[in-house]
């Protein structure tokens, strides 16, 4: 009652506004005041609405973002702060690779003794100067066609002559002519052979470039000597067309150089380029990787010899 004397406001003149909000004021109006005090009055009135307004639109905006009026500032702060990161776990250290063991490739055979070749007929036949194949005769030889053969007829068994057959094809596709000047040799022939060459050169010298009766991989019906439109078939063969192509495709067709060079000490033969050996398609490409001799490969497998009488 004092502050309306005061400022000479008539207590009936009071009205007092309760907003929804829980705040409450009480503007007084006086409508005898001067018009200075009404536009007073209209200015604090426009700032209130003014600050309403901005509440009104924050509390909108928090409601859209945070889904609440007010936003959890204790929430956030703990979003933004990374978790303290866990601690590497320690990494097992890998495992040292074990060694595979491999056998070495060791000749099982006693260099004093002479083995004889049970089975003439398996691909992998071991045939060297220790172990012979008796006067064994395959029983599946048939003809090479005449293109293939050189002057004379030759003979070999029926699967060595059809990977021949798809040899020489893709030679001559690749403009290569090769021919056969040699194939299957009996335990005859060959016995003829020898003493003939031995005749002429001394047994010794026939020994390291001709195979003894019985030691010939020729008698297995499987083993080839190569030549080309000449009569050359040595050591220069390395040098021509076909002493190149095959060197490089035989093993596709399931051939074999039995006697590389390089290998004399281990074969007992000098380096013949011509003469390749039919073993399957798969032995060939797996001789070749290994880069072993072929009698060095041909120990791998295991084989029924027994001892000479």
């Amino acid at each position: 009652m004092q502050q309306c004397r005061k400022y000479k406001f008539k207590p009936e003149k009071v009205i007092v506004f309760y907003i929804a909000n829980g705040l409450r004021g009480a503007i007084l109006v006086n409508r005898n005041r001067p018009k200075k005090r009404r536009k007073l009055k209209r200015f604090f009135i426009l700032i209130f609405l003014a600050l309403v307004l901005i509440l009104a639109c924050v509390g909108a905006r928090n409601y859209l973002v945070y889904g609440r009026l007010f936003p959890d500032t204790a929430g956030k702060q703990a979003e933004d702060e990374e978790p303290d990161p866990a601690p590497p776990e320690e990494e097992p250290e890998p495992p040292e690779p074990e060694e595979e063991e491999t056998e070495p490739v060791q000749n099982p055979l006693d260099p004093e003794k002479i083995y004889l070749v049970a089975d003439g007929d398996y691909l992998m036949a071991l045939v060297t100067k220790q172990t012979e194949l008796g006067k064994y005769a395959p029983r599946d030889i048939v003809p090479l066609p005449d293109e293939v053969c050189h002057e004379w007829k030759y003979y070999l068994r029926q699967e060595a002559a059809d990977h021949l057959m798809q040899l020489w094809e893709a030679a001559r596709e690749d403009g290569i002519d090769i021919k056969v000047i040699s194939a299957y040799r009996s335990y005859e022939v060959q016995t003829k052979l020898f003493e003939e060459y031995a005749f002429h050169h001394g047994e010794e010298a026939a020994n390291r470039f001709s195979a003894r009766p019985g030691q010939s991989e020729h008698q297995l019906g499987t083993a080839v000597d190569f030549g080309g439109t000449s009569e050359d078939k040595y050591q220069s063969f390395a040098d021509t067309p076909q002493g190149q192509w095959l060197a490089e495709h035989a093993y596709k067709f399931g051939f074999a150089m039995s006697y590389p060079p390089g290998s004399e000490e281990i074969t007992g033969y000098i380096y013949e380029p011509w003469h390749f050996r039919y073993i399957g398609v798969e032995a060939a490409r797996e001789r070749k990787e290994s880069g072993e001799v072929l009698c060095e490969f041909l120990l791998h497998y295991r084989q029924q010899l027994t001892l000479m009488p």
